[in-house]
């Protein structure tokens, strides 16, 4: 009986035990893993690389004042995008201040993709082509930066199926394109698109890991959009500048 009673007793204490780590345990702080040191810096060097490369375009285009105005949106599509991105990443801030510059990080992707556009369908394609093209992606990239607006909640599926849209329409811009420009042309377009969509699905499924303190999925992401960016510069720079409109 005595000894029934002591080991019901260290079954108490073992359960008191337990319940009192169990409680220390819930009771810890939660783990909250710090932001990759690279975080955001890619972008930073992108935004520098790009203002060079804003400025090369208005030198070289600059006796064409319509061919000069396209290729500014271009470039100043690259600055904002790469510019907004790093101060954003980079920076610790206040909850709201984030939120807004988390939403204009958004708005600056569609305005990005549509001033990717601008230099190549507005002086390689002519007649319905390049308004219909035109008109199309610049609706589209305002309906996406209204729509990341603070004061609107529209939900993340309506903006992703928006870029999703605006994706689909260079497989459309890309017959007249290929058709004006020629497979190899078509060959690099194709490449970045391969690029970004490489980096949309790291971004996507947060694989791979990589080194998170230092490197990760979202790094590659960035990473991605910077190659596809030096990508469409490329055949900017080639095809677009010294093509003479129709």
């Amino acid at each position: 009986m005595g000894r029934g009673r002591a080991g019901l007793g260290s079954v108490r204490l073992s359960g008191d035990l337990s319940d009192r780590m169990m409680q220390r345990v819930m009771n810890l702080p939660t783990v909250v893993l710090p932001k990759p040191m690279l975080r955001g810096w890619s972008h930073a060097a992108a935004a520098l690389v790009s203002i060079a490369g804003l400025i090369s375009l208005i030198v070289i285009t600059r006796h064409d004042p319509a061919k000069l105005i396209s290729m500014v949106v271009y470039g100043m599509g690259l600055v904002l995008l790469f510019g907004v991105s790093a101060t954003y990443h980079i920076f610790n801030w206040p909850p709201r201040i984030k939120d807004w510059l988390r939403r204009a990080d958004h708005a600056t992707i569609f305005v990005f993709i549509a001033a990717t556009y601008t230099p190549l369908v507005f002086n390689i394609l002519g007649g319905w082509w390049r308004v219909a093209v035109l008109v199309t992606i610049w609706i589209c990239a305002l309906a996406g930066v209204i729509g990341a607006a603070p004061f609107l909640r529209i939900p993340r599926g309506a903006l992703a199926s928006l870029y999703l849209a605006m994706g689909w329409l260079s497989v459309v811009a890309l017959v007249p394109l290929t058709a004006a420009l020629g497979w190899v042309a078509a060959v690099l377009m194709a490449l970045g698109g391969l690029q970004y969509s490489l980096g949309a699905m790291a971004y996507a499924f947060r694989r791979p890991r990589l080194w998170p303190r230092v490197f990760g999925y979202h790094e590659l992401f960035h990473l991605a959009v910077i190659t596809a960016s030096v990508t469409f510069f490329a055949i900017v720079v080639y095809y677009a500048v010294p093509y003479h409109r129709g």
